[in-house]
């Protein structure tokens, strides 16, 4: 399952190139600084163009200016998960988690490393606990039937089919909203 940050993929590379460059350049303009604002945006680009070293570079700069940056985690946790290193990816998600636990997205995130890893019990309570934060987040159902699927748990589908939140509560262990 792919947590790319952004669907960019389809853009012109040169778009993306020109982008590149102009953010290398406002870099540029003041070497005493580094802003995590254009670090950030520069590491959406890397991301996007995958060169997730790249990316993660860029995010871990940012961070080192704004530590307390819930998004900044999620993101670095993204580039990490995307360039397989699911578990280095965890600790990112559960930083961001720590910092806003209610942030829905890195509950997802955090989900879809867990079922990387074959981590299914954990990956559907995370996708449970994002259904729980964001109900509208219909597409999560189907990623709960496969991990759920994946952990032999044959007899929670049918609460899945009816989406019972509820009746998921008793088996797994997540905060309902």
């Amino acid at each position: 399952m792919d947590e790319t940050i952004t669907d960019a993929a389809s853009a012109p590379t040169s778009e993306l190139d020109q982008v590149q460059s102009l953010l290398k350049s406002a870099l540029a303009l003041d070497a005493t600084t580094t802003s995590p604002d254009i670090q950030e945006a520069l590491g959406v680009v890397y991301n996007v163009s995958r060169d997730y070293d790249a990316a993660v570079e860029c995010f871990r700069t940012a961070l080192q200016q704004r530590p307390s940056d819930y998004t900044l985690h999620n993101k670095l946790g993204a580039t990490l998960a995307n360039s397989n290193q699911s578990t280095d990816a965890l600790h990112s998600y559960q930083r961001a988690l720590e910092l806003r636990p209610k942030y829905a997205r890195a509950w997802l995130n955090m989900a879809i490393s867990h079922s990387n890893l074959k981590q299914y019990d954990e990956a559907a309570r995370c996708y449970l606990q994002t259904l729980s934060l964001n109900p509208t987040a219909t597409h999560c159902w189907s990623y709960l039937r496969i991990a759920l699927s994946c952990a032999e748990r044959w007899d929670l589908l049918s609460h899945v089919a009816e989406q019972d939140l509820p009746a998921l509560s008793q088996h797994y262990d997540f905060v309902m909203m």
